[in-house]
């Protein structure tokens, strides 16, 4: 059969697509893109954490339709829980909303005749790939092990589409991760809706970060919290740094004490300023990247002149720039508005700062060496990323898994381009380079 896959939205959405996968090995699926058509399978698993993500997910269930006519096409994620009732005018023969996650195998499997049982079956809802099988790279992988939450942001809906928090036990997490090394992943990139909250393990996610190291896996953390990045969590990325990443993504949001106040944030300009100072002075190498909204209820101009103040103070390698967009149902969207074309002219302020501080920050690695781990190979062309997260384009002899050292000779946007000048590690398998 023919099965095409799209995902929108956050990595815990792509650690649950690429799992999927795994569960469907009964079906032998061969991959294919939604744009070939004339697929047997499609899964959308879709994102709602704004209105422009709600649009996306509705054009790719008509697009799917259009594509793929004789398709069973099967929605599932944060806009499946939020407007299930409405997906099936759009094409969908099944809407699985986030609560019964678990169960996309299920309903795919009986759709096609075949039964499901417990190996078909995931056991919980941080169901992951394990020796299942991967959808894409064999080199990095996600381990979701953190859902839900409860932080109650007055902008945000996703506690009400993800639920409260629930944290997966550090045994079981490291028993995936155990498979996924065996299969040859060398990183292993954890996920979760409040990653930073995870509670799992008895020193927090410090503790499961250590004890993953421990097992040979490179760790990298997707995005967290700045109040749940403990000096623990700082010291263990110092010690074990590069093998654990030396990167974070932690989101400001805001520049304004008053606005991070009012948007329910727990957190202030000093404690993240304290914060990633901190970070800088114990983690070599570290990188900083974060996310702001303009355009929060009731900003004015001098506070959107914070905001870039503080970012050009904190000087991250990366700034996701977003336009805030009122979300039915939470506070935010109650409130006073800052008008639609003042928010874009915002936007467009801070993308231009985040362009300009990209550029200063990778000025420096100009000339020299970096590490990359390479994801993938072609025509003698490697791609992969720093430990720092800079994504790289080389040339020269690297297989899929190793680990080279790279001389770099130009930036193109936030990818550095270079050639490979050696070897610091070499893949675990034989990887095919495509």
């Amino acid at each position: 059969m023919r099965a095409a896959f799209r995902t929108l939205g956050c990595k815990v959405n792509q650690v649950e697509t690429e799992a999927l996968l795994g569960f469907l090995k009964a079906l032998e699926p061969e991959v294919v893109p939604l744009e070939a058509g004339g697929a047997d399978l499609v899964v959308i698993n879709t994102c709602a954490v704004t209105t422009t993500a709600e649009a996306d997910a509705r054009k790719e269930i008509r697009r799917a339709r259009r594509l793929n006519p004789e398709a069973f096409i099967v929605v599932t994620g944060c806009y499946a829980e939020l407007s299930g009732e409405a997906l099936a005018e759009l094409g969908a023969d099944a809407v699985v909303p986030n609560a019964r996650k678990a169960e996309l195998p299920k309903v795919i499997l009986e759709r096609f005749g075949l039964p499901s049982d417990p190996i078909t079956t995931p056991p919980n809802e941080f169901w992951g790939a394990g020796e299942r099988g991967l959808l894409n790279s064999r080199v990095r992988a996600f381990l979701k092990v953190q859902d839900g939450c409860q932080a109650g942001c007055a902008y945000c809906i996703i506690p009400r589409l993800r639920g409260k928090e629930r944290h997966r036990d550090y045994r079981e997490a490291l028993a995936e991760a155990e498979a996924l090394l065996r299969m040859g992943i060398r990183e292993i990139v954890l996920t979760g809706v409040r990653l930073g909250s995870y509670r799992g393990h008895p020193r927090g996610l410090a503790g499961l970060v250590e004890d993953l190291h421990h097992l040979g896996a490179k760790v990298r953390l997707s995005s967290i919290e700045p109040e749940d990045t403990g000096e623990d969590l700082l010291r263990v990325m110092a010690k074990y740094a590069p093998a654990v990443r030396p990167h974070l993504h932690l989101s400001l949001q805001t520049g304004s004490d008053r606005l991070l106040r009012l948007m329910g944030r727990r957190y202030d300009k000093a404690y993240y300023r304290a914060l990633v100072e901190k970070a800088y002075a114990l983690i070599p190498g570290f990188a900083l990247t974060t996310d702001v909204i303009a355009g929060l209820p009731t900003e004015t101009e001098e506070e959107h002149r914070e905001t870039l103040a503080f970012l050009e103070e904190l000087r991250p390698s990366r700034v996701h720039a977003f336009t805030y967009t009122p979300r039915p149902k939470t506070r935010a969207a109650s409130m006073p508005q800052v008008p639609v074309e003042i928010r874009k002219r915002r936007t467009k302020e801070l993308i231009a700062l985040a362009q300009r501080l990209a550029e200063e920050r990778v000025r420096p690695k100009l000339g020299g060496e970096v590490e990359v781990l390479v994801e993938r190979a072609q025509g003698g062309v490697a791609l992969g990323h720093t430990p720092d997260y800079y994504e790289a384009r080389l040339t020269g002899p690297a297989r899929p898994g190793a680990t080279v050292l790279a001389r770099v000779e130009g930036v193109e946007g936030y990818t550095l381009l270079g050639a490979v000048v050696g070897v610091k590690e070499e893949a675990p398998l034989a990887l095919p380079v495509l």
